[in-house]
């Protein structure tokens, strides 16, 4: 099962878009994707997709490999009422 989370800074009020864009930032994805991490038993996983201008960076993180910088930016995303949310199976 897997869920997905989408944010468009359109919907967003202007400071509320920087604020995106300084986690963003913050969260130093790197240009390139990294391979997939190993798969754990148990272990939640997640695919951070950043579309700025048509330029997408596309990562992957376990809980165990989330940097600091990304796991707020999940959280701040994750509290926003702007944002869409759907479980896929």
């Amino acid at each position: 099962m897997a869920t997905r989370t989408l944010l468009d800074s359109d919907a967003l009020p202007a400071a509320d878009a920087q604020t995106l864009s300084s986690h963003v930032q913050a969260a130093d994805l790197p240009a390139a994707g990294a391979p997939a991490p190993a798969p754990q038993p148990d272990e939640l996983h997640y695919e951070i997709s950043v579309d700025d201008a048509g330029h997408q960076v596309t990562q992957r993180y376990t809980d165990a490999t989330l940097p600091e910088g990304v796991r707020q930016l999940v959280a701040w995303v994750d509290n926003r009422p702007e944002r869409s949310f759907t479980l896929e199976r």
